[in-house]
C-alpha cells in the first residue's frame, strides 16, 4: 500500500501559479482575437466598396452599349448602378469608424 502526503501550501502554490497562467493565456487569446478582427474588418470593407465599384462600372459599360437604341433602359441602368454603389458605401461607413 502506498501513502501520499499532501501539503497544503504547496497545494495552494501551485493552483495559484496555475490561475495566473491561465488568466495570462486568457488575456493573450483576447488580444490576438481583437487584433484578427481589427486587421480583418479593416480590409474588408475597402475590398467590397472596390467590388462594388467594379460591378456599377460594368453595368454602366453595358448600359453605354444599350444607349443608342434603347435610352430609358440604359438610364434605369445607370441609376441601378449609382444606386448599387451607393448602398455599399454607406453600409461600409459604420464599419470604418
Amino acid at each position: 500500500m502506498t501513502d501520499t502526503v499532501l501539503y497544503p501550501s504547496r497545494l495552494a502554490h501551485d493552483a495559484n501559479t496555475v490561475s495566473d497562467a491561465l488568466r495570462e493565456l486568457g488575456t493573450a487569446t483576447r488580444r490576438l482575437l481583437a487584433a484578427v478582427l481589427k486587421s480583418v474588418l479593416r480590409a474588408r470593407p475597402m475590398s467590397q466598396v472596390v467590388t462594388a465599384q467594379q460591378e456599377a462600372d460594368k453595368l454602366r459599360a453595358y448600359a453605354d452599349t444599350l444607349y443608342r437604341t434603347d435610352p430609358r433602359y440604359a438610364d434605369d441602368l445607370y441609376a441601378a448602378a449609382n444606386r448599387h454603389e451607393m448602398a455599399v458605401v454607406s453600409a461600409m461607413a459604420p464599419l470604418a469608424q
